[in-house]
């Protein structure tokens, strides 16, 4: 028995049940269980892979194996009448027994994945010396089905350790000019009541087609560091992973990368990345390294290379600029900043940026100033300016200053405020906007508040807000019918502008309406009528009718909005046979609710008539001794036929039920010499049925 595992084989087990751990849940939650088989050509010869979708398939599976059939469905190049049908194994195949694994796995990591996966007593991912919540979550995991998910992945990466597994076959028995229908499937017993749905594959010789090269292959050079990338997305269907080759002699021999080749365990279910990522070191800066890559398909074979990506290391800029001065004349003024002696060698030139505001989008005033230049001259001076000198090293990083603000004399207020308005809800919240200012120096604005238009207003804010909207709150149970607001702007020299417009708020009405009351209803032919008293209020303004399917969680569902005094509404959205609740309330002029009513329980009832079913015959065979039953009927929505049966004399009883596109039966559950009578019947979706279709026959 496989007992245990080296340290390097847990930890690779807990490195995938962390990143996989999305793919992993996806397809353990699969509600069909199904084979899945992929096919391709290889020298001559036709590979298949496949897999399960659920892990109870995948125990079943390993305990009964596979069966493979293949159909010749194409000869010559000419499509076969009668595909000529060959079982390729003569036994199923099933995962290798457990000792001939010993020697792969000692020289395969995923060889040895699957083996713990289908043979080890134990196949729990493990964390040492504690964790955080994450480890709470993969130690509750199920073992099983951490052995179905670390299965088929390591499968996937190697052809070898899927044939091993069972998950494999090649077809060397294949002719050129013809086409098969591969058809794999799960060789369980009839005694086992579990159903997986087979799965299959077409292709021959023909459909051989090239791999691709991979794409957008790029790399970005850091200090003794690249950073390596490719589009994995478009070739996701290819490959399952990718060999990285590196040379260090201008290309004339390449090595494979330690720890290649790679694959992309990281892939999130929601918004994944197209790209896959991958690190090296580089022993030197300013050395030229060339890399390439090719993909390996899930049959083993790899692809051709990718474009060859070169590049050298650069030592980073490491020191930022430090501004100095800003000295004003007539002229405008001179900005001047500092930068270390040491750390010219990796600097290659100064940019000056500007911004109006010290956390705003800086754009670049002046390009390529000389590395050895240390002041500036500042032209076309705004209201207020914020500068940066940036630094520019040789590897194209950037170091920027502390931005410094440049403002010339000011005396002129912004313009007064403008276009004031204002709500207030029903809890007393009141919701200011007004235009914003679009003075460059604009600091922000003052907010005053009175009860009456006559007195004193009063400060409500503390200091100046940047935004032109505010909220406050209001007591709405007073006598007072209005509140009044106005704004006063302010520059950052702190220049006040005028007041503006002075705007009235009515405080709102904070008394719902009386609710409705419902006083019948009906239910017939798919549709509900209800009737109700509307709302005695005098704001009453609708009546709004809700529905709900009865024992199912979500929202209440508008169905209606109707205008008062209407006081009946009928429903013909509703589904037959299903149970809903109905509700209602009331709103008035000034937007409040009244409280929903207690629900009405209804269900819908389809009692409308259906056509009977025509041409219902029967004829006896007495030599082979069966009655054929045949029928039509060409009526939508059907869900099944009902067939009753009854001896002469005796009451006919329900006998047979068969789906909605059956249209005959052969009865042989027959005595000589008896008359039999037959009923047959459809079965809506709705519920409803059609009249009963009778025929006497004598057997």
């Amino acid at each position: 028995m496989i007992k245990k595992r080296n340290n390097s084989i847990a930890l690779l087990l807990l490195l995938l049940s962390v990143i996989s751990n999305a793919f992993a849940q996806k397809e353990i939650g699969s509600k069909i269980a199904e084979v899945k088989v992929i096919a391709t050509t290889d020298k001559g010869k036709i590979l298949l892979r496949w897999g399960v979708t659920t892990p109870t398939a995948w125990k079943y599976a390993n305990e009964f194996g596979y069966t493979i059939e293949r159909k010749t469905i194409v000869s010559n190049k000419v499509v076969l009448e009668e595909p000529e049908v060959e079982q390729l194994t003569v036994t199923p195949l099933k995962p290798k027994p457990m000792m001939e694994w010993k020697e792969f796995t000692e020289k395969n990591t995923n060889a040895a994945i699957a083996a713990q996966a289908l043979y080890g007593d134990q196949f729990d991912v493990e964390m040492n010396n504690g964790g955080d919540g994450l480890l709470n979550v993969i130690n509750q995991a199920q073992a099983f089905e951490q052995r179905f998910t670390f299965a088929l992945y390591a499968a996937d990466q190697d052809f070898e350790v899927a044939k091993f597994s069972g998950l494999a076959f090649v077809d060397a028995t294949v002719k050129e000019g013809e086409r098969y229908l591969y058809t794999v499937k799960v060789a369980l017993p009839e005694t086992k009541k579990v159903k997986i749905k087979s799965g299959g594959a077409l292709i021959g010789l023909m459909d051989s087609r090239p791999l691709p090269e991979p794409q957008e292959f790029v790399g970005v050079f850091k200090d003794k560091t690249v950073i390596l990338s490719w589009n994995q997305a478009v070739l996701k269907r290819f490959y399952t992973n990718y060999t990285i080759e590196k040379s260090e002699d201008g290309g004339k021999k390449y090595k494979k990368l330690l720890g290649t080749p790679v694959m992309n365990l990281a892939e999130r279910e929601k918004n994944p990345s197209n790209r896959m990522m991958y690190i090296d070191s580089l022993s030197q800066n300013n050395k030229t390294y060339k890399y390439r890559i090719k993909g390996i398909s899930p049959f083993g074979i790899e692809g051709p290379y990718s474009n060859i990506v070169s590049g050298e290391g650069i030592k980073p800029l490491t020191f930022t600029p430090f501004i100095t001065d800003v000295k004003f004349d007539n002229q405008g003024a001179v900005l001047s900043w500092e930068f270390p002696n040491e750390a010219m060698a990796t600097l290659q030139k100064f940019q000056l940026i500007r911004s109006n505001t010290p956390k705003g989008k800086y754009l670049i005033v002046t390009d390529n100033i000389s590395k050895n230049q240390r002041s500036i001259r500042l032209t076309g001076l705004q209201v207020i300016n914020y500068y940066k000198i940036v630094g520019v090293g040789n590897d194209g990083g950037t170091r920027e200053s502390f931005p410094k603000m440049v403002q010339p004399d000011d005396n002129t207020p912004p313009i007064k405020p403008s276009m004031l308005t204002g709500t207030i809800d029903s809890l007393g919240i009141v919701r200011l906007n007004w235009k914003k200012n679009t003075e460059i120096d604009f600091l922000g604005y003052r907010v005053f508040k009175a009860n009456l238009q006559t007195d004193e207003f009063t400060q409500i804010t503390f200091e100046p807000i940047p935004t032109n909207s505010l909220i406050d709150t209001v007591n709405i149970k007073t006598l007072n019918k209005n509140i009044y607001y106005k704004i006063q702007a302010f520059d950052k020299r702190y220049n006040p502008s005028e007041f503006s417009e002075v705007i009235a708020l009515k405080r709102p009405d904070v008394v719902p309406p009386t609710p409705p009351v419902f006083t019948s209803f009906k239910s017939d032919k798919g549709s509900v009528v209800l009737q109700w008293i509307t709302s005695t209020s005098d704001d009453a303004k609708s009546t709004m009718l809700y529905r709900k399917e009865q024992g199912k969680e979500g929202s209440w569902q508008l169905i209606t909005s109707l205008p008062i005094p209407q006081n009946t509404y009928t429903d013909e959205t509703g589904i037959p046979n299903k149970t809903y609740l109905y509700t209602a309330l009331t709103t008035d002029e000034s937007g409040l609710e009244s409280e929903p009513i207690t629900p009405l329980k209804i269900t819908v009832i389809d009692n409308s008539s259906k056509p009977v079913i025509d041409k219902f015959s029967g004829e006896v065979n007495r030599e082979e001794k069966y009655i054929q039953l045949n029928w039509n009927y060409k009526q939508t929505g059907v869900r099944e036929f009902v067939l009753y049966k009854g001896e002469e004399e005796k009451r006919p009883t329900m006998y047979k039920t068969f789906g909605f596109n059956t249209r005959k039966f052969k009865d042989t559950n027959l005595l000589i010499n008896t008359k039999y009578t037959y009923l047959i019947q459809a079965v809506f979706e709705s519920g409803s049925r059609s009249p009963l279709k009778k025929i006497e026959i004598n057997y």
